[in-house]
This record gives C-alpha cells, sequence and structure tokens, in this order.
C-alpha cells in the first residue's frame, strides 16, 4: 500500500495520468504556501489552498462558444508542463521601480470528449502573492473564426465570508460595499449581475482579491452572485448582439487572477496585475513624462473670466482662467496643465470637429503662453467625436496643435468592442507621443504596462463626484479605496480639494467642497497611485493656504513603496520614497484614530520630517499643522488624525 501511495504522489507531481482515471495536478507558488490543484474529474475544475487552507474549493472552469460547443463539462487532461521563471522588471510608471517576477507554472492540455473532440488548454501560473490562470486556444483546436458566448469560470469559496463588492457601473464608477458572498446579486433587470472588479474577500487564511489581467481585444469581466459562496464570472456583451467575443485561433483568454496576502496590506503592496500584463511595445519611453498637472475651472464650478458666467457641472476654462492655472502649474513645479470640456463646438454630437473652437479659447496664444513658462497642456476630448473623426486624424491634429496628451471621456463600457477602440487609441497616441487619460473608462487590467504612455485613467468614483452626487464620495468609500480599486493600477482620482469640512456639513455648491480634512487630500496624493497626477482645486483655492507646500514639485512615480499598516475601510498608513526623498500618508474613515507608525523604512542617519497633521484641537477641516522634527529610523510616530482625517509629511536628508 506504501508503494502504491507514493506511485500516486509521483504520478500528480510528474504529470503523468493513466488514462482510464481522473487527473489531478497541483502546482505550488515559490515559497510552496500558495497551491492551486486542477482535476478532471466530472469536468474541469480547480481548487486553491493558502497556507494550508483551501480557500476556492472545486471551483467550475470552461468556456461556451455560439455554435454549441462547450470546453470543459467532458474535458480530460492530456499532457502537462511545469516551467518556473525568476526575474523582475522595470516599471518607471508604478509603485516601485523594480518589480519582482518570481512564478511556478502549469500548462495543461485537454481534450473535450464529447460528440467531437477538441483540444484547448489551460495555464496556469502562481506567485507568492497571487494566483492565475488563462485559456489558450490553439490553431490545432479546431475552432477556428469562433464567438465566444459564455464564460464557465467561478470561483467558489469555501464559506459565506465577508467581502467588499463593486456595485454595478457602465463606468466603473462605484463604491465598494461590505456585505457577505451569498448576497452579491445575481439579475438584475432579467440579466446578470455584474459587480465591478476587484471583488475583496477576507478568509481565516487571509485577504483574496478577484480581479483580471491583460485584457487584450476580449470582453471585460465581472463577477455574478449565486446566492452561495460562489461567484460566477460574467463578461461584456457585444453592442451587435454576436456574443462577447468574436475571433479566431490561436487567441489566450485575459488572466483570472486572485491577489492572495496575509493582510490587506500585503494586497495594496502587490504589483501582480501590472506582472502579468503583456509587456511593454512602445520601445523609447524617455519621451513619457508622469508628472502633476493642474486643472482647468470645470472642478471647482466658477470662472470670473467666462462671459456666460456658467457654473457647477457647466462650467468651463476660457483662454485667462487656463492662463491662470498655468501659472499655478509653473509656480508649483507642475509639468502639466489639462484644458477640459466645452472647448470645440458640438462636442456632445457626432457631428463635433476638433477644428472648431470656441471663441472664449485661443489655443495657439494659451500653447504659447504655457511653453514659456515650460508647462504643457493637454486636452480634453469626447469619445464620440474621436471616433466620428477618426482615430488617426484626430490624435495626429492634437500633437500638431502640439498637445502632450489627450483625455478621452465617455467610453462607459467593457465590451470587446470598446476593448479594441480603446486599444487603438492607445496605441495610435503612441505614435504621436502623446499622453492618453481615459474617463468613463472600465478598471485597470495592465495595459498602462503594455503602452506606459496610457498614463492614468478614471475608473473610479473619484473627487469629481462632490459637484455631482456628494453623498457617495464618502471617507469610507475613500479609505476603502486603497484595498479594492486601488489594488489594479492607476486612477485618476482628482486628489487636492482645498475647500474641505466635515462630512455633517457638507453640500454641494460652487466652488466645489470636499469632505473630510485638508491633510486628508495631501495624503491623496501619496496614497492613490496614479503617474499623471491631476490636482482638482483652483488656483484662487491654493496659493498661499496652508498645506499647499506639500504639493509642490510633487512626485508621481516611485522608487520605492512601503505599506505600513492598515484595516480595510478604517486607515491607510503608506511610505513612498522619490529618489532620496520619502513621503509619508496617512487616511482613516469615519471615526478619530491614533496610529504608531515606526519608521524603520528608513535609512541610516538622521532625517528632516515636514509634516502636514490635521489640527485636532479644533473643528476647522481646513486647518493644517504644519511643523518638523528630526527622527531616525529608530523613531516611532505617533499620529492623530481628525474622523475622515489624514497625514502627510516629507522626510529628508541634508
Amino acid at each position: 500500500m506504501r508503494h502504491l501511495d507514493l506511485l500516486r504522489w509521483f504520478m500528480i507531481l510528474t504529470g503523468l495520468t493513466v488514462a482510464s482515471h481522473a487527473a489531478e495536478h497541483r502546482i505550488a507558488s515559490p515559497a510552496g504556501e500558495l497551491v492551486v490543484t486542477v482535476c478532471d474529474d466530472n469536468g474541469l475544475h480547480y481548487r486553491v489552498e493558502v497556507h494550508g487552507h483551501e480557500v476556492l474549493t472545486r471551483s467550475r472552469l470552461g468556456l461556451a462558444f455560439k455554435d454549441g460547443t462547450i470546453l470543459g463539462p467532458s474535458a480530460a487532461i492530456t499532457k502537462t508542463e511545469t516551467s518556473r521563471h525568476e526575474g523582475q522588471w522595470e516599471n518607471r510608471f508604478g509603485q516601485r521601480r523594480w518589480v519582482p517576477d518570481n512564478w511556478r507554472q502549469l500548462r495543461l492540455t485537454l481534450e473535450e470528449r464529447g460528440e467531437q473532440r477538441w483540444t484547448f488548454g489551460l495555464i496556469v501560473r502562481v506567485y507568492d502573492d497571487g494566483v492565475a490562470f488563462r485559456y489558450d486556444l490553439p490553431a490545432s483546436s479546431g475552432l477556428d473564426d469562433f464567438v465566444l458566448t459564455n464564460e464557465l469560470t467561478e470561483f467558489r469559496f469555501t464559506d459565506d465570508y465577508r467581502c467588499w463588492a463593486g456595485d454595478e457601473s457602465v463606468s466603473a464608477e462605484n463604491a465598494y460595499l461590505e456585505k457577505t458572498l451569498s448576497t452579491i446579486e445575481a439579475n438584475r433587470q432579467g440579466r446578470p449581475y455584474r459587480s465591478v472588479l476587484p471583488l475583496l474577500i477576507e478568509t481565516p487564511a487571509g485577504y483574496i482579491a478577484v480581479a483580471e489581467s491583460d485584457l487584450l481585444d476580449w470582453a471585460g469581466m465581472a463577477l455574478t452572485g449565486t446566492g452561495s459562496p460562489a461567484v460566477k464570472v460574467t463578461l461584456a456583451g457585444r453592442s451587435d448582439g454576436n456574443g462577447m467575443v468574436v475571433s479566431s485561433v490561436p487567441r489566450v483568454s485575459p488572466w483570472r487572477v486572485l491577489m492572495i496576502g496575509r493582510k490587506a496590506v500585503d494586497l495594496v503592496d502587490s504589483d501582480l496585475i501590472a506582472t502579468l500584463a503583456t509587456p511593454s511595445r512602445i520601445d523609447d519611453v524617455t519621451w513619457i513624462e508622469p508628472g502633476v498637472s493642474a486643472w482647468d475651472a470645470w472642478w471647482t464650478g466658477t470662472n470670473a473670466f467666462d462671459p456666460r458666467k456658467n457654473t457647477g457641472v457647466n462650467a468651463r476654462g476660457t483662454t485667462e482662467s487656463h492662463k491662470q492655472y498655468i501659472d499655478l502649474a509653473a509656480d508649483m513645479g507642475w509639468r502639466y496643465q489639462l484644458m477640459d470640456w466645452y472647448w470645440y463646438r458640438n462636442m456632445w454630437s457626432p457631428s463635433g470637429d476638433f477644428t472648431q473652437v470656441v471663441p472664449e479659447i485661443d489655443i495657439p496664444e494659451l500653447m504659447a503662453y504655457a511653453k514659456a513658462r515650460n508647462v504643457r497642456l493637454l486636452i480634453w476630448a469626447n469619445s464620440v467625436t474621436v471616433r466620428s473623426v477618426g482615430i488617426e486624424k484626430s490624435l495626429r491634429h492634437f500633437a500638431e496643435m502640439g498637445f502632450a496628451g489627450v483625455k478621452i471621456d465617455f467610453l462607459n463600457s467593457d465590451s470587446q468592442e470598446t476593448v479594441r477602440y480603446s486599444q487603438e487609441i492607445v496605441a495610435t497616441a503612441a505614435k504621436y507621443h502623446l499622453l492618453v487619460n481615459f474617463h468613463g473608462m472600465y478598471t485597470p487590467t495592465g495595459f498602462s504596462r503594455t503602452y506606459p504612455n496610457f498614463i492614468t485613467q478614471e475608473g473610479v468614483l473619484g473627487n469629481e463626484y462632490y459637484k455631482l452626487h456628494g453623498n457617495r464620495c464618502t471617507p469610507l468609500h475613500t479609505v476603502t479605496l486603497p484595498f479594492t480599486r486601488g489594488l489594479l493600477g492607476p486612477m485618476d482620482f482628482t486628489p487636492g480639494g482645498f475647500l474641505n469640512c466635515a462630512p455633517k456639513d457638507f453640500k454641494i455648491t460652487s466652488p466645489t467642497e470636499v469632505m473630510g480634512t485638508r491633510a486628508r487630500q495631501l495624503a491623496m496624493t501619496v496614497i492613490y497611485p496614479s503617474p499623471l497626477l491631476v490636482l482638482c482645486d483652483s488656483p484662487q483655492n491654493y496659493r498661499g493656504q496652508p498645506g499647499v507646500d506639500f504639493l509642490r514639485d510633487l512626485p508621481t512615480v516611485w522608487d520605492e513603496t512601503k505599506v505600513l499598516q492598515g484595516e480595510v475601510a478604517k486607515s491607510i498608513v503608506m511610505a513612498r520614497r522619490s529618489g532620496d526623498r520619502w513621503y509619508l500618508a496617512a487616511m482613516n474613515g469615519d471615526d478619530a484614530i491614533e496610529l504608531q507608525t515606526p519608521l524603520a523604512f528608513l535609512g541610516a542617519g538622521t532625517w528632516t520630517l515636514q509634516r502636514f497633521a490635521d489640527n485636532t484641537e479644533s473643528d476647522d477641516y481646513q486647518a493644517v499643522v504644519e511643523s518638523k522634527d528630526t527622527v531616525d529610523a529608530q523613531t516611532v510616530l505617533s499620529l492623530s488624525l481628525k474622523p475622515a482625517g489624514g497625514f502627510a509629511a516629507i522626510l529628508s536628508q541634508d
């Protein structure tokens, strides 16, 4: 009996199978703490163990096609191949310059044994901070041209765990609400409910976030509930009604990802989504300049130079107001200024024309004005106009006018057509050395690694909601974001509001107010990842104000990051290094908090800490306590945060 047991283990580890029996194959992470098991017993499925505890059990795998072909229910594993990789990749536009890339991989060849036999594959890759798998449809599969109508993948957790699930939203501008897995909706208005990624789950073995990576010419993934601890993949449908994905073999699906950590802060510190993505297709990235951008009069909602006196949502820039924002950028050491909407005629219509500039805007004058102050301009465009004018013609026009990049708005879908359209825009923009910032956009899937000129994106319920639906951008929401949406990649939250108030006193008004302390808005600029950091407020509200010096010459990409402490929906403390300076930031939720933060991440010697803290002795949410202290790596810093508070500091050595 002992020899038979040893033989079975040898067969599992080496990939050998007996044709008349179900096959089961295991692959472990480099450190051995994460294990994935794939089995073909009564259908293709997988399990996941974390630190010896099973957290996902017998979860279904498979794909369904328009012609009736279904891969998975009768699949048999016919061949396996294992491989490993140890290395790193350079990320000039993220939270650390050098990113570890160490994994073990199991590639399975499968045969679907129904009325007709089809060949396909499953690739399973295991890192120390997560698990990923994708479907492989080789040329030999026999599928040829195909229409994918459903993905059968599920994530069946072992219990009805607490989770934070994204609500349904066409532009991924949603909250991540605490609930249990079984309460995630299954249907809405007669169709599958689509919970926006990621889904964050707390298990006894640690935290898990369900996400996707390397979404290329495929339908975007969301999750739908089942009334149980299982959630299922649901894909965005095509606008032409022809299934979810129209393509041809050979193809691979995007990665289905489980980010895994013992603590929630371990997920915040992970680069897994970008690491799984296709490496950069731009050979020379030296022209891509990250940096801070001033915005324009739209966010604050007032413009004294507007002859029509538009306010609120209809506010807009003019030549003179744009000059004020350009001056602000120049004075603060910021690289960019963003000219937002209402600069060209018929911007809501397919008949819109980028050459028909409104009389209140003089682009050549602004271009010369910005150039003289070493500031580059970014320009807003409606995706409807880009589509009607044409991608090539539109982007060539912006480049010829001298813009550094374009903010393209209202994609509002993650269908295959929209994914393909956005990829064509980014690739064409790279040809013209243009940065791209998408708004009204699905959540990140690592594409900013593939095209680093895709410098940031929305796909987040951000500061603009304070002028739209202020009761949604709550302190609870903003302190939950680092553990949810922030896990996926850059987000153009547009922090930096300086008209700060207690949540109970907030109202939608012009100029725009924000909930929480001013130090909280400063902290967001470090905690929320965005290589292009668009700061929302006006020159009038920044100049001479307490706390504004923190924003001067502020980095937006980092050499090193340390997530020091945190708890989902309650608090987070993070340190990021740029060159020889560290930036320390903290945020909390609705309750005041005291945090003891060791500065062990500092190098040798003494450091000067320039602090921007809440005034806990005052009811004034705009008040900032600024002071300097001498600290070192043995210092334990005491942080006192008001309700909806924050803390920010710069650490430097002479």
